[in-house]
């Protein structure tokens, strides 16, 4: 079996430690050390997630400095924490067996918290290994993996959101066993809380006035659709007619859902799980709901982006300073700036051209982190860089700066 492996949860991160790139009149004694008269910067440090990388930035008297790694933070109460992925399994000739689980952990402390975790691959492994005890496991660092064994069972966890302590997950299992038991495809969402691992019901979430009303305008929604994909099946439209084939495997699930934002206002988003005609597992996305505000949003909120109306701008307004982004032509990257300076006489200076799209803007100067935790962040971002490219990264699936995903049906992920 090969060992469990924590990873961090962020994808083809560049890990670089960089000075800005700043304008020419500023950008020389900013990377030096101090600026120059007339062009001092102001005094900030933050954190930026954007794209597959978390920025670390500080500037001031002696300039700026801009350091990024393959990590993803959340900040819960002035206490940050990292979220990880975990691995476990094995692989034989006709076998594949891999389960994942989610980590968190609190900078200054050296325990983590195992946030989930799906039992069902351990289980099926150790029965299979039972059922054929003569069967010798492969070693991927030495062996090539076969390409279509014929037992294969294997669950996922993608990150969708995370909203100060809570973080909202997809779970992804698929269970296929030669001569076992007829093949599983499931999917659902969960939140979790990254300081104690316990799964957050809708009533911890939002209060159970607003649970309740929730829940019957999810329900309301997803009857709205399948009416609709019904009478489109019936009008003769293709796609809708092969919909209707799977329409009555779906069944609500009040617990498949995560949090997510809408102009920085907290939402609901349900995902209804249900099968195909051929076994595989898909999902009905339902429009995401807002919700009256939990008095835990008032720190996520200050952390998400505020998009111009034009959406040619994206800001974070702090009591001394700002920070802006605008993105490229084709929405692929972000021009990060530092604003300061009174309205009317505000200048920028450049920090970097990060990759879109922007999740969260952690600030450290407000109250300023002490050196305890300085040094445990540092020490983070040193073992994330020392991991880039040595192990796969798994995703931040979270689609922040796009509107509301339109309602869809999806395949979720399937074997065969």
């Amino acid at each position: 079996m090969r060992p469990t492996e924590l990873r961090p949860t962020v994808r083809r991160a560049r890990a670089l430690v960089t000075c800005a790139v700043l304008s020419a009149a500023a950008g020389a004694a900013a990377c030096s050390g101090r600026a120059s008269r007339g062009d001092a910067l102001p005094r900030a440090e933050f954190l930026f997630a954007a794209g597959d990388s978390t920025y670390w930035v500080r500037s001031g008297d002696d300039g700026m400095r801009v350091r990024s790694a393959p990590i993803l933070l959340t900040d819960v109460d002035g206490r940050l924490f990292e979220i990880f992925l975990g691995d476990d399994g094995a692989e034989y000739p006709d076998a594949s067996f891999a389960s994942a689980r989610l980590w968190s952990r609190e900078l200054q402390h050296r325990d983590s918290t195992r946030l989930f975790g799906d039992s069902t691959v351990m289980h099926e492994l150790t029965m299979w290994r039972r059922a054929h005890p003569r069967d010798a496991e492969i070693d991927p660092a030495d062996e090539e993996l076969p390409e279509d064994p014929l037992t294969v069972v294997n669950d996922e966890i993608d990150i969708i959101d995370v909203h100060g302590p809570y973080l909202t997950v997809e779970h992804l299992l698929n269970v296929d066993i030669e001569g076992g038991a007829p093949h599983r495809h499931e999917g659902r969402r969960l939140v979790v809380d990254v300081r104690s691992g316990a799964t957050a019901s809708l009533e911890v979430l939002v209060g159970a006035d607003e649970a309740r009303r929730v829940t019957a305008a999810a329900r309301a929604s997803l009857a709205q659709l399948v009416d609709s994909i019904r009478i489109a099946g019936t009008a003769g439209d293709q796609r809708a007619s092969a919909a209707t084939e799977s329409l009555d495997s779906f069944r609500f699930d009040s617990t498949s859902f995560g949090m997510t934002d809408i102009d920085r206002e907290p939402a609901v988003a349900f995902m209804v799980p249900g099968h195909g005609t051929d076994g595989e597992a898909l999902a009905l996305y339902l429009p995401p709901i807002t919700v009256k505000a939990p008095v835990w949003w008032k720190t996520v909120r200050a952390s998400l982006p505020e998009w111009a109306k034009d959406s040619v701008r994206v800001t974070w307004d702090r009591a001394k300073y700002g920070i802006a982004a605008r993105p490229s032509a084709d929405g692929d990257a972000l021009a990060l700036v530092l604003v300061g300076g009174a309205v009317g006489t505000a200048r920028e200076w450049p920090i970097a051209t990060v990759a879109a799209p922007a999740y969260q803007l952690i600030p450290l100067d407000t109250p300023p982190i002490d050196s305890a935790a300085r040094a445990a962040l540092s020490r983070a971002f040193d073992i994330s860089t020392s991991l880039d490219g040595l192990i796969e990264r798994a995703g931040w699936h979270r689609r922040a700066l796009t509107p509301a995903t339109p309602l869809r049906a999806t395949s979720l992920s399937h074997t065969r």
